[in-house]
């Protein structure tokens, strides 16, 4: 059932009001508390089984996956298949590291990634789908993300985008302007959009 809040509050209102959901419902899991982060949320598995099992991430050869620990199932998976992960630099904002070869047991923390990723060009790197942690969305696939880090606010690529979330954290339209418009939402539930 998608979150209904009829006030107009701020992004950073926004943030609070699903972070502390998710605290409160014991619906976070690593890391714990969700505040802060793209909250890793119970049932994300569930919520990257139904994304994996679309055409649109099957036919996908290089995806660009935020480093948040709710998307490590979707890295993982994507370098068992096969599939090219490309990674923002730990350190170094607007940098981007590729994993291409890699292993995913060589990337059990997402440091490790700036010692054994292969910079690039991500303007030179044609993306199949980006994958971006989120905090809040809608039904009309409007995304409110942590306020800071990946995805950069000025980063345009021309991809799916999309997102795992809790039903917790989907409202049925948010109560503030969005950061961005996503292309899918995977819930453990179902699948919005595309």
């Amino acid at each position: 059932m998608p979150v209904r809040y009829t006030a107009a509050v701020t992004q950073g209102e926004v943030r609070e009001l699903v972070w502390n959901a998710l605290a409160q419902n014991r619906a976070a899991t690593y890391p714990t508390p969700p505040h802060g982060h793209h909250p890793n949320f119970i049932g994300a598995s569930r919520a990257a089984e139904r994304l994996m099992s679309l055409k649109l991430w099957q036919q996908a050869t290089v995806i660009l996956a935020g480093p948040d620990q709710v998307l490590k199932p979707l890295r993982e998976a994507a370098l068992k298949s096969g599939k090219i992960v490309i990674m923002p630099h730990p350190d170094k904002a607007g940098r981007y590291l590729s994993l291409e070869g890699l292993l995913p047991h060589q990337l059990k923390r997402v440091r490790e990634v700036a010692q054994l990723g292969k910079p690039l060009e991500l303007s030179q790197t044609t993306i199949d789908l980006v994958l971006v942690g989120s905090v809040a969305v809608d039904e009309q696939r409007n995304w409110i993300g942590k306020g800071y880090g990946f995805p950069y606010k000025n980063l345009e690529v021309a991809a799916p985008w999309v997102t795992l979330a809790h039903t917790l954290m989907v409202f049925d339209v948010l109560p503030c302007p969005p950061e961005r418009k996503l292309d899918l939402i995977a819930t453990p539930h179902q699948v919005l959009g595309m």
